[in-house]
């Protein structure tokens, strides 16, 4: 949720009222395709007698579409955690220039190298479970964002009378993929439902953690638009007015890509180091250096293309899509056919036909919107 929500002004900006509807869509068969992964999973560990050991996704999807399925989805879990690793050293450089400006560098790309500078000797840790704490950090940062959102909303503190639209159909296909950033995760929904004293609680707790972040996305989202409208920036604390809630926020937003940075590298890195070890294990300087070069490919991907809601659109569009809506509903067509109603079946289609669809257009306009903001800072440049 914490990236995403703090785009969902912008993504209003570019959908108009209308992305409301599409967030809680999107919120909505995120929220089944969880459940529908999960009990992928569980017919896997039946499949093979695994008992309560945890079922990775690719495990699930080599099960419904052999060594091809696998290939495909571990190529896709691989390319999204590298883009928003990228995002983060995105996110970390843009809030380092608003909040110290021009004071050490003149840009924001300056500030880019001082993030992954501070960043990247993260992953040389070699417990990763030093940064577990940060994890609730990063969420208090996200309460503080939305608490100074509602705020600024109750105080007026914002110039009233902002131009909304009720809907954007031109630009909506842009905000496919922010809006369902907001509920990504499903890689380690299986292992999470394993690790439960109840397992059988999980399609409950879902559902209690999507209405919550369904509600706050909502509220956040709504508020930012309703205050300023064509005028929403990527980042909605960027627009609060100056003082020391937007100093608060800008702050507290530096400790997520800090925390989450090596953890969400951590896959790429481990399956790098197995296959350059030849899936021997790796441990000090080779280990270190291997880590730092991935850190700086993805550090070179961010330089090139430092916008973050439009690189944000792009992530969520072709791989987040994929990752948490389509896949999971085509994994569990294939996993239990035959067994499932007709209704079911249907509404897997449904769900594994929107998620093509959504991805299709979703990329185009991210690609188009991309190209068109990279052209048009050229020539601001020049």
């Amino acid at each position: 949720m914490g990236v995403g929500l703090l785009s969902l002004p912008f993504a209003l900006k570019s959908s108009g009222w209308i992305g409301i509807g599409l967030l809680w869509l999107m919120g909505f068969v995120a929220n089944y395709t969880g459940k529908a992964l999960v009990q992928c999973a569980n017919t896997v560990a039946k499949q093979r007698n695994l008992g309560n050991t945890p079922v990775g996704y690719e495990d699930i999807a080599e099960a419904a579409f052999g060594k091809i399925g696998k290939l495909v989805i571990s190529s896709i879990i691989y390319v999204e955690l590298f883009g928003t690793c990228a995002l983060l050293f995105i996110l970390e450089g843009d809030n380092l220039f608003k909040l110290m400006g021009d004071t050490l560098f003149g840009s924001a790309g300056g500030y880019l190298l001082l993030a992954a500078a501070i960043m990247i000797p993260t992953v040389w840790l070699p417990d990763l479970g030093s940064l577990a704490f940060l994890g609730l950090a990063g969420f208090g940062a996200t309460c503080t964002v939305a608490a100074s959102v509602a705020y600024t909303l109750a105080t007026g503190s914002f110039v009233a009378g902002a131009a909304t639209n009720v809907a954007l159909w031109a630009s909506l296909p842009l905000v496919f993929g922010i809006m369902t950033f907001c509920y990504s995760g499903h890689g380690v929904f299986p292992a999470i439902q394993a690790s439960m004293k109840d397992p059988k609680q999980f399609p409950k707790v879902l559902d209690i953690a999507y209405l919550i972040v369904g509600l706050m996305c909502t509220f956040v989202g709504g508020a930012g638009y309703y205050m300023y409208g064509a005028n929403a920036a990527d980042i909605v604390s960027w627009n609060l007015p100056a003082g020391f809630i937007a100093t608060l926020c800008s702050c507290v937003i530096l400790i997520n890509p800090f925390a989450k940075f090596a953890l969400t590298m951590e896959p790429i890195s481990a399956a790098a180091q197995s296959a350059v070890s030849g899936g021997g294990k790796m441990s000090g300087l080779p280990r270190a250096l291997l880590r730092t070069a991935l850190a700086i490919a993805i550090l070179m991907a961010a330089r090139s293309l430092p916008y973050l809601a439009y690189v944000m659109a792009l992530v969520g569009s072709f791989m987040t899509i994929s990752v948490s809506v389509t896949f999971p509903a085509l994994c569990h067509l294939k996993l239990h056919q035959g067994e499932s109603s007709t209704k079911v079946v249907a509404w897997n289609w449904f769900v594994a036909v929107l998620g093509m669809t959504c991805t299709l257009f979703g990329t185009a306009a991210s690609i188009k919107s991309l190209a068109a903001k990279a052209a048009s800072v050229s020539l601001g440049a020049a």
